[in-house]
């Protein structure tokens, strides 16, 4: 299945698509360092003979000043994606990882330690700009799974920084770590800038070149831009004004900016993906992640807890390639509500254990695989959707105009979440102990399912502008439906005749083959922008 898939990629013709992404995602291998890094740090700090001794509050800041400094990262990545671009954001983000890296690796008391986690979350949370620029480079039908491979880049991190913390001490990992941010930085130099940035800029020309360098298709790259201009045009008709004063038109001016923030399609988006966020956090994904050791310790598996950490993440980075795999195939809502009840089940199931058995040493425990088989069931089952949706559509609710800012804004309140359960998560666990903290997971699981089935937008397979559209008021989606009246055509018109387009004028729709090869890529028009160009060609 996995080969099948491969070569539908290269098929598609995608395959700079493919290594943009990638080069993208490098700094989402990254992100996954940075978060699986305490997993192996504290435990090692906590150490007899360590070199830096830390008490468990000390232990909880530095897990979680990787944490809270992520929102900084993700506001900061919003204004720059705006005025830089994507790509030139996705570059910076090496620095400030490279910094704590650095900073890190040459850690002689914990005021170094705690600069070092600081800087480096705040590349974490810039890193989002990785997922709107994945976006903004992918078609639509490609979308999903292209997407999807930013979970799988920070799953290998994660697996990286897990295996190289069980054979080397903290500060060689750190120092081994600070190559992936200079690789990442290096392979953004070669791919090209986000074809719609380009375009919303004015300019075109670069953003034809981008497109073109993507596609590896003129025709198709032109079809594309001529798409791009149309939404661009649209978005700057809604905030098209009249002569008039110099002050009344500064005054609009600033209200063109604000009103695009408090339209429909940015407030429900935005609290659409606020709640999946919450519910996220509240299921304890990255708590595992950032607890991974410390939680096998704790609920005992039988096995090495660092061994029992490298199998998770093992796991972890098998179920994102399954879980890409699944995106193009499953709706966004469909693997959602699947994660979230088999988290559920799987952390009930793990606190019923603990409730029975944790009054027993763990090798006096009966089936003693069961916790390690509990946390490896939520990891997998999380891939699938919980873990990586809620960034995944962070880069396509919202419009355009406002994508870079609201994307960042999104991100910094995710972060404050993820920090929060973090830093409480020792506090958790004293007050409700192993079972009622894994039962807690288990019902903000069940309860994110639930709400997902109610109220996440379906984006699998629309186009970011017919995304839009979903969260537009009724009367502006039927406008655009009977004025954008959308049909398929083969790019050399070959088996159409003046028959195929009065039924095009009819209203009626005419369509390629799915099965159409690389070289009859399918483009989408309008009635209004191709009438006279069709009608010559087919006469």
């Amino acid at each position: 299945m996995i080969v099948k898939q491969v070569w539908k990629v290269w098929q598609w013709g995608i395959g700079r698509t493919v290594a943009a992404t990638i080069a993208a995602h490098g700094n989402s291998v990254s992100v996954g360092m940075c978060q699986g890094y305490s997993a192996v740090l504290l435990p090692q700090l906590q150490q007899g003979g360590s070199q830096l001794v830390v008490t468990d509050e000390q232990a909880s800041w530095i897990a979680s000043l990787g944490v809270i400094s992520n929102p900084i990262g993700a506001l900061l990545a919003g204004i720059l994606m705006e005025i830089f671009g994507r790509k030139t954001t996705v570059k910076l983000t090496s620095l400030p990882y490279i910094i704590g890296w650095v900073l890190i690796s040459l850690s002689d008391n914990i005021f170094k330690l705690y600069a070092g986690r600081f800087i480096s979350g705040v590349a974490v949370g810039m890193a989002t700009a990785s997922y709107v620029y994945v976006a903004e480079i992918s078609q639509a039908k490609h979308r999903g799974t292209l997407s999807a491979s930013g979970p799988i880049h920070v799953s290998f991190g994660v697996l990286t920084v897990y295996i190289l913390g069980f054979i080397a001490p903290w500060q060689r990992v750190a120092a081994l770590c600070t190559l992936c941010a200079l690789l990442s930085f290096i392979f953004m130099c070669a791919v090209p800038e986000s074809p719609p940035w380009l375009a919303s800029r004015g300019r075109d020309t670069e953003a034809l070149s981008a497109l073109v360098w993507l596609r590896r298709n003129p025709a198709a790259a032109e079809a594309e831009l001529s798409e791009l201009m149309e939404t661009i045009s649209k978005e700057n008709n809604n905030s098209h004004t009249s002569p008039m004063s110099r002050n009344r038109r500064n005054m609009l001016a600033v209200k063109n900016v604000l009103t695009p923030f408090f339209r429909p399609t940015a407030w429900k988006p935005f609290i659409i993906l606020l709640l999946f966020f919450a519910f996220q956090e509240g299921s304890g994904i990255y708590i595992i992640l950032y607890y991974a050791v410390n939680l096998f310790q704790e609920v005992g598996t039988g096995l090495n807890e660092y061994v029992a950490s490298i199998v998770v993440g093992g796991v972890r980075l098998v179920m994102s390639v399954v879980a890409a795999i699944l995106m193009n195939s499953f709706g966004r809502k469909t693997l959602a509500v699947v994660s979230g009840l088999g988290m559920a089940v799987s952390m009930v199931a793990g606190g019923s254990y603990e409730y029975f058995y944790s009054n027993l040493p763990p090798t006096n425990r009966p089936l003693a695989w069961v916790p390690l088989i509990c946390v490896l069931g939520h990891v997998c089952v999380s891939m699938m959707g919980f873990l990586q949706l809620p960034w995944m559509m962070n880069g396509e609710l919202f419009p355009l105009a406002i994508r870079g800012v609201m994307g960042g804004i999104v991100a910094s309140l995710a972060h404050l979440f993820i920090f929060a359960s973090v830093k409480t998560y020792p506090d958790l666990m004293h007050a409700l102990g192993t079972d009622g903290t894994l039962w807690f997971f288990g019902a903000a699981a069940l309860m994110g399912a639930v709400y997902c089935y109610i109220f996440l937008p379906e984006t699998k397979g629309k186009t970011l502008r017919e995304i839009e559209l979903e969260f537009s008021p009724k009367e502006g989606r039927d406008y655009e439906k009977n004025t954008m009246t959308k049909y398929t055509l083969k790019r050399d018109f070959h088996g159409h005749n003046k028959n195929s387009f009065i039924n095009v004028e009819n209203g009626e729709t005419m369509r390629t083959p799915e099965d159409c090869l690389s070289g009859e890529v399918p483009q989408i028009f309008t009635v209004e922008a191709q009438n006279t160009k069709l009608k010559r060609l087919v006469a």
